[in-house]
């Protein structure tokens, strides 16, 4: 059977390799093997045109620069409404649509998942959705941003720089349409991405773009 690992899966993948290259892989999975049932989202499953496996296990290796405990701090910290649940170090942890959303909880398995992490994304749409994930506390994050870029109230390229990227790059910031205006709808945009990054204090309100909000724009691409 022909079977695609999930887009988002395939974007996380692309990602995690660029953070940490020198990444052991020996606990990567993706389709299952015969251990794993037909329930099971290691198992293809058709979804929007596709066989599809939305379940990819990332190998723990924290001296190789992947270190999975980071890895799942970040996507809970994120609440990307792709992920189903993650399983790592006998704890199991549902996204929204899931029981206890975003509370760990023990996992009863035979497998402790110590040598890996497992993410499982939902099994609609969404899952097939490319977009970069947010890791707030992934990657180097000591290259020098100076300056503000743009806040409330401006008007000029920069923000319709921004405003084209981010409604670009990031499908859930489509509904904001770029007009060249730092308005309360960019305010809106730019505070949501600060928390899901992990940008806190006086200047994570989404009104000022400034050195930190930057650095986590160019880890997915944006050039000021």
């Amino acid at each position: 059977m022909s079977w695609i690992l999930a887009e988002s899966l395939a974007r996380l993948r692309s990602q995690l390799n660029a953070l940490a290259p020198d990444r052991s892989k020996a606990s990567d999975g993706t389709i299952g093997d015969s251990l794993h049932t037909s329930a099971s989202d290691h198992a293809p499953r058709w979804i929007a045109g596709d066989n599809v496996v939305s379940a990819f296990d990332v190998t723990h290796d924290p001296a190789g620069g992947l270190d999975c405990a980071k890895l799942w701090d970040a996507l809970i910290q994120a609440k990307d409404s792709r992920v189903k649940y993650l399983i790592f170090r006998s704890q199991i942890i549902s996204g929204a649509g899931g029981p206890r959303p975003w509370v760990a909880r023990a996992y009863q398995g035979p497998n402790p998942h110590d040598k890996h992490l497992h993410l499982s994304v939902v099994g609609d749409a969404r899952c097939r959705d490319g977009s970069p994930w947010m890791l707030p506390g992934l990657g180097d994050t000591s290259a020098p941003v100076s300056g503000t870029y743009c806040r409330l109230r401006d008007r000029n390229e920069r923000v319709m720089k921004l405003q084209q990227f981010m409604t670009t790059v990031f499908r859930s910031y489509n509904l904001y349409r770029p007009t060249g205006y730092y308005g309360l709808a960019t305010v809106e945009g730019v505070k949501e991405f600060q928390r899901r990054t992990g940008i806190t204090g006086p200047d994570a309100n989404g009104e000022v773009v400034g050195p930190r909000t930057l650095r986590e724009l160019g880890k997915f691409g944006f050039e000021p």
